[in-house]
């Protein structure tokens, strides 16, 4: 492999990925780009310092559980492992789309490139993608472990790298999965969408394991005989979560060990990262090239007869509101990339919520904490519904979705607000598997009684309406038209970075507005007059979501 065209390979799908030179010359251009771009980012800064202010406190109450019980080293591997996982869960579909669904690969193909260069160069953009989840979940663990521990210099250079690193096996244990399932794809119709289909699989199969690997790695504060044990030999935890999550293993024995045992556990860590890309390089030269042929093939043999389908639809209807609905329906599912992940993301964090609450609810809570943690049960629960349905990737995509079928919508002569009912119904049509989920998941864990589940019921709906039609807005402000593969519609899309870190930001500040008035407001009339607040906020939010309809131009984008 040569190190120069690789360098090169990755700058050009950098500069293609992100659009930086479409984006350069734009602002040059328009002024108002460079003020909206600026105001973006100083919004995003903003949000970003309320989330870490709020991760903070976490990452202090956790350690200092853990130091109370000896178990320093497990708040490193459990924050390894976390970031890893949540890494899996939400990038798999990322990888399926940058690697078999944009169209650069059908240049790449022609170019003097060997497969596993082609590879290396998509694997790049991958990961720098998924490097979020890290920067927001494992390098501030990182480092408030290190300043709470006085950690020397060695610490933090291999902090770095295990940060640098900590995306790697997620990420590439899904691509050599789609790699050799590409292998047994090839005789089937219909290949793209079984691809999808299978990795989904592979995640329910990964989720479930997890699941029942929870008695792996329990403790059990309350008992007498095991904690002892446990709090003089701490090692015991750790080596059960060898086998379920390898590299968060060797890198906290990496950051952890002293001397020459140090080195040894960094080299395994790195021996680790290298034996996988090792297979990578094998098995991309083997399967990648054939298998995207078959699947561009496939997919261009389709084209055609999709054009007629919508037009079809609205002549067979009288009822236009029935017709826009179908055609949400129809272009979501007849696209993989959209139909998966949009129903991937409303399953996917209810159970993860199930795996993490094992996990952590194996390792002992104090009873007063435990108390006080039920004291605010309505509110969690609410809360757990809420993010189970907002963080669908379809509000903020329900526009640039549409791509440059839009131009063809707008066309129609159809009132815009009447497409909007029809995009708003979708979404809720299916993010409600992620609300309905979240709710039973959080009633059964947190027992909540009648009144509560009703109360906690209206509230969750307000507060999902609120934060999807937030998205909304912003997706109808600033749409992402100018894609060339669906899933960047989607997961590349920085309306859903926006949205994401408004739905934290704003979960961060009414968390602690809750934190503090729980203990002075009576939960039923806090609960009624939040809910009637986000009622008001509703309205207000959908009037103004009207408004921005019009001002659209016809034939253009948004």
């Amino acid at each position: 492999m040569k190190v120069k065209k690789l360098i090169s390979l990755i700058s050009i799908e950098l500069d293609q990925h992100f659009n930086i030179t479409k984006r350069r010359h734009t602002v040059k251009k328009n002024k108002g780009e460079l003020a909206s771009l600026i105001a973006m980012i100083a919004s995003i800064s903003i949000l970003i310092v309320v989330y870490f202010l709020f991760y903070i406190n976490i990452l202090k109450t956790n350690l200092a559980l853990y130091t109370e019980m000896n178990l320093q080293q497990l708040f490193l591997n459990n924050f390894i492992m976390m970031s890893g996982l949540f890494g899996f869960f939400l990038g798999a579909f990322v990888l399926i789309g940058e690697f078999f669904s944009n169209k650069d690969l059908k240049v790449l193909i022609t170019l003097p490139l060997e497969p596993h260069e082609t590879i290396f160069g998509k694997l790049f953009i991958v990961l720098f993608d998924q490097m979020i989840i890290s920067l927001l979940i494992l390098l501030p663990a990182l480092i408030y472990y290190g300043i709470y521990t006085k950690q020397t210099a060695v610490y933090y250079i291999i902090s770095i790298i295990v940060f640098l690193l900590s995306q790697v096996f997620p990420v590439m244990t899904v691509l050599l999965y789609t790699l050799i399932i590409s292998k047994l794809l090839k005789r089937f119709k219909r290949r793209e969408l079984l691809l999808y289909l299978s990795t989904a699989l592979f995640m329910i199969i990964v989720a479930v394991l997890l699941f029942f690997s929870g008695n792996t790695f329990s403790i059990n504060i309350e008992n007498s005989q095991e904690l002892p044990d446990i709090t003089i030999n701490p090692e015991g935890i750790l080596s059960r979560l060898a086998w379920v999550y390898p590299p968060a293993f060797f890198a906290t024995k990496a950051l952890i060990a002293i001397g020459v045992n140090r080195l040894t556990w960094f080299l395994l860590f790195l021996g680790f990262h290298m034996l996988l890309f090792v297979l990578t390089y094998f098995l991309g030269n083997k399967f990648y090239y054939s298998f995207y042929s078959i699947l561009s093939e496939q997919v261009s043999s389709k084209k055609t007869e999709a054009n007629f389908e919508e037009e079809r639809w609205f002549n067979k209807t009288s009822n236009l509101e029935k017709a826009l609905l179908k055609r949400e329906w129809y272009y979501f599912l007849k696209t993989p990339a959209f139909s998966v992940n949009g129903f991937a993301n409303v399953l996917v964090f209810p159970i993860m919520i199930i795996i993490f609450a094992i996990i952590f609810s194996k390792i002992g809570v104090p009873e007063e904490i435990f108390e006080q943690i039920l004291s605010y049960n309505i509110f969690i629960v609410g809360m757990i519904s809420v993010l189970s349905s907002s963080l669908n990737g379809l509000s903020y995509s329900c526009f640039s979705r549409e791509g440059h079928l839009l131009k063809e919508l707008k066309m129609l002569p159809i009132e815009i607000e009447q497409i909007l009912k029809a995009k708003i119904i979708h979404i809720y049509q299916i993010s409600s598997i992620g609300f309905l989920s979240g709710l039973i998941i959080g009633t059964i864990f947190f027992k909540l009684n009648f009144f509560e589940f009703l109360g906690t019921v209206l509230f969750s709906i307000m507060v999902n309406i609120f934060l999807n039609l937030t998205q909304m807005l912003i997706d109808v402000s600033n749409p992402y038209l100018d894609w060339d593969n669906p899933q960047k519609a989607m997961k590349e899309n920085v309306n859903g970075l926006f949205a994401t870190l408004i739905i934290f930001g704003f979960l961060g500040v009414f968390g602690f507005l809750i934190y503090k008035l729980v203990p002075i407001v009576n939960s039923y009339v806090l609960l009624a007059s939040l809910s009637l607040l986000f009622l008001i906020l509703n309205f207000l939010i959908w009037r103004l979501l009207k408004s921005q309809l019009p001002t659209a131009p016809r034939g253009g984008g948004l």
